[in-house]
């Protein structure tokens, strides 16, 4: 729920800090005091309209994970069920999540699931697939099974739609299926009649570097082989003064021993053909460039295999495939029949529920039926609600919102669904009794959800949980909790215009007392 708003300098508001509760909040005033201004700012953190003050910050506490939300995939930092939008316009409008800099799609995505708006037609309250999702939770509600049958069969479906797009791979693969055998074929010769090997493009250009430099290193040789010649000299002067250098000479010999052997290593790289090495390092290079490296060459070398061998065998793995999909088209069969025949026995009482729903709101008989689909993830039947023979399509607006409400209402009591719910204006051009089920169903739906509601009559204020005042004052808007008093004469007020009567008065007082509001508010 929201429990803070804050707007500074709007169109119409110099400053509004208000705190909320849960429940049924009605806002009420004279035409122009800006109650539409105060329900836009509002409707402005959920994305749905643009900011029309310096600041718009709100204070929500959100059950995220009921509406399967998770910050760290917004790429914010979760604070619990804790979350402060906010809006800031100067030269342009930004928008923040928990004072994290946001895009707008990023907010409209994050407050969706929870924030609803009724002022026009194209909601998803009254579309199939979520009519449909109702009448399956009443369902389970009579047949616990039923939840079990609609898990099983979207795992069966699921499994079926992968079986049908791996199917429809390989049939694109058999239309090309020669194309394919001769590039995988190809790309295997290519790679194989290099026969390269890990760490012998490396190994050859060690090779080459020693090449360039062999006569460099053998003169050097040559010359440390000299100085050699003259060691015994040493030997003969340290024998001559009685000194120990058997070390020295362990030390001499090993170092004789290295320059043998590199000079048999250079004789032995004489004999290489220089040039073989050479072109040996071009087509190994050509290779690291084409793949990356030799080992990823011998990577795409073993998938070409692989895939040839697939190709090879594409008509087995489509006969194997083929028996699958039909396994799996019979076993979702099977289980749409039983969830069909669970909602065909519930398809009617799910209409009488919705039926009171309408009654309460003045709105013609509904009428509910199943029709037969083809198979989709919702089963094999889609559901169709009509006002008597109008189709929703046709509603007219007003209608058509009503509607909504009593969905969202049935929703509410079998699924306890919740979240914030704006309705601007929601009972204009509606007769008293029309408004009169309006607050009625609103006061339903208001045990889960929290409700801001403009209204212009005086039964939403009668059954509303707080009602607020929105007046002008010196030019500027100003907004208030009104206690009982203040609810009586606002009421009235609204009944009988700015000259207020008794009448009005004591109408209003009942109205609120018939309620159960006794307190000073």
């Amino acid at each position: 729920m929201i429990l803070r708003l804050l707007i500074k300098d709007s169109v119409a508001f110099s400053d509004v800090d208000l705190e909320f509760q849960n429940g049924f909040n009605v806002f009420s005033g004279a035409s122009g005091s800006g109650k539409s201004v105060l329900m836009e700012s509002l409707l402005a953190l959920f994305g749905l309209k643009e900011s029309n003050a310096a600041l718009i910050e709100a204070d929500l506490e959100i059950a995220l994970q009921k509406f399967g939300i998770d910050l760290e995939a917004f790429g914010l930092q979760s604070e619990g069920e804790d979350l402060v939008l906010s809006i800031i316009k100067k030269d342009k409008t930004r928008y923040f999540i928990n004072r994290s800099a946001s895009p707008k799609k990023r907010l409209i995505d994050l407050v969706s699931p929870f924030g609803k708006h009724i002022a026009s037609k194209g909601a998803h309250e009254l579309e199939g697939k979520n009519v449909l999702r109702i009448l399956d939770s009443l369902v389970s509600s009579k047949i616990p099974s039923h939840q079990e049958l609609l898990e099983s069969f979207k795992m069966q479906y699921h499994q079926l739609l992968a079986l049908q797009a791996e199917q429809s791979e390989l049939e694109e693969q058999e239309k090309n299926i020669q194309n394919l055998k001769e590039f995988a074929a190809f790309e295997i010769q290519k790679i194989a009649s290099i026969q390269p090997s890990e760490g012998e493009y490396e190994h050859l250009l060690e090779l080459k570097k020693t090449l360039s430099k062999k006569e460099k290193i053998h003169q050097s040789i040559q010359e440390a082989m000299e100085v050699l010649d003259r060691i015994p000299k040493i030997y003969e002067a340290l024998n001559s003064i009685d000194k120990e250098y058997s070390a020295f000479e362990e030390s001499v010999m090993e170092v004789q021993g290295i320059l043998e052997d590199e000079n048999t290593r250079l004789l032995e790289l004489s004999e290489l053909d220089a040039g073989a090495i050479l072109d040996r390092i071009s087509v190994l290079s050509d290779l690291n460039r084409r793949y990356g490296s030799i080992a990823q060459a011998l990577s795409h070398l073993q998938d070409q295999k692989q895939k040839l061998k697939d190709y090879e065998e594409l008509s087995f793995n489509k006969d194997r495939l083929q028996a699958q999909i039909q396994q799996s088209q019979q076993i979702c069969a099977e289980l749409c029949t039983q969830i069909k025949a669970h909602r065909s026995q519930y398809v009617g009482v799910f209409q009488k529920e919705i039926a009171a729903l309408c009654a309460q709101l003045l709105l013609k008989a509904p009428h509910i039926g199943l029709k037969d689909s083809p198979m989709g993830k919702n089963g094999t039947e889609m559901i169709a609600i009509k006002l008597e023979n109008t189709a929703i399509e046709s509603l007219s607006s007003g209608e058509y919102n009503r509607l909504r409400l009593a969905m969202m209402c049935l929703d509410a009591q079998i699924n306890a669904s919740s979240g914030i719910l704006v309705l601007d204006e929601i009972d204009a051009n509606l007769s008293g009794e029309e408004s009169e089920g309006v607050a009625k169903v609103l006061q339903m739906l208001s045990k889960t959800y929290q409700i801001f509601a403009i209204s212009h009559q005086p039964h939403m204020p009668a059954l509303a949980d707080r009602h607020y005042l929105v007046f002008k004052q010196e030019g500027k808007s100003q907004v208030k909790l009104l206690d009982k008093e203040g609810r009586i004469l606002e009421m009235a007020r609204m009944i009988s215009g700015a000259s207020i009567t008794q009448e009005a008065l004591d109408f209003a007082k009942k109205k609120l007392e018939q309620n159960g509001l006794k307190d000073s508010r």
